[in-house]
């Protein structure tokens, strides 16, 4: 079924997903931009006769388009797919982020793109003008809030500590002044085996203190703040709401439960987020900032 027919039969979208190689490889292309036959081989730890037979039917049906530099040869998803099939492999991707095996190949292959970024980077051809060396490490800075800091936004501060592995930096801060964090809560992130040494409560002020360090993201965790003013951060970081259910609210109306399941129910639901963000390419947060920018021109008055 070639790719450009399948608007007449979506159906047979699934026929091409259904082998397990020929899908793990458009995942993996999905992820990164490009990728070399011998990187999908060693990702997903099978033959190269095998890689390449699954590489030739998905070029044939023209979900692929291939370049090649010097002897090696690379591809990528073509790029006139269609949006609703890229939707597709994107969901399916980070439904595959999720699982300790999917997770372990994407970050694999999200490292042999950066170290191998001069060849991959674009299909130029041996001759024409490309960077030897990787872009450099972006790392995002993460901003957590919620009313009193005491428990989601200390759980997912610390998970996205702990996921984001330096490209990532986690803080944490709330509304409310002079609040601790909850002892379910560090009950919560010693079950979750999360450090507790930096679960300290924080007003928002601090964030925005001249010293502060700025945020490329600003996420609220509890309804409360959904429609609350919050402060013009600054720099204009992205901002996203996660809302999720008050463990401590949770805990009052179910007296006869485990107080600290609450807690760790909590962040689980963080935990599944928290590793889908940190499965978005530096390109795809960039672009969301972009695509703020340019709503706020729209909003300037002349």
């Amino acid at each position: 079924m070639n790719a450009a027919d399948v608007h007449q039969n979506p159906e047979q979208l699934f026929a091409a997903l259904c082998d397990e190689t020929r899908l793990r490889i458009l995942m993996l292309l999905e992820s990164e931009p490009r990728l070399c036959v011998c990187h999908l081989q060693s990702l997903l730890d099978k033959p190269q006769s095998t890689v390449s037979r699954h590489i030739g039917i998905l070029m044939i049906d023209g979900w692929l388009e291939s370049s090649q530099k010097g002897t090696a040869n690379l591809y990528a998803l073509r790029a006139d797919l269609p949006l609703w099939i890229r939707e597709i492999l994107r969901l399916a991707r980070m439904s595959w982020s999720l699982s300790a095996e999917g997770y372990q190949i994407l970050q694999a292959a999200h490292t042999l793109y950066r170290e191998n970024h001069a060849l991959l980077a674009n299909g130029q051809t041996e001759g024409e003008n490309v960077a030897n060396s990787p872009p450099p490490a972006k790392v995002f800075n993460v901003l957590f809030l919620c009313v009193a800091n005491s428990a989601r936004s200390i759980l997912a501060e610390a998970l996205l500590n702990r996921w984001g592995r330096g490209r990532f930096v986690a803080y944490s801060a709330g509304q409310s002044a002079a609040v601790a964090v909850h002892p379910h809560t560090i009950d919560a992130l010693k079950r979750l085996n999360l450090p507790t040494d930096q679960a300290q409560s924080k007003h928002w002020s601090v964030f925005l203190a001249p010293d502060a360090p700025p945020m490329d993201l600003v996420i609220t965790v509890c309804d409360t703040l959904l429609g609350e003013a919050c402060p013009a951060w600054p720099g204009r970081p992205i901002t996203a709401h996660w809302g999720v259910p008050d463990p401590v609210k949770q805990m009052a109306e179910h007296p006869e439960g485990d107080p600290i399941a609450f807690f760790v129910a909590a962040g689980r639901t963080l935990e599944t987020r928290v590793r889908l963000l940190t499965q978005l390419s530096d390109y795809a947060i960039e672009k969301i900032r972009v695509r703020d920018e340019i709503q706020a021109i729209g909003l300037m008055s002349e």
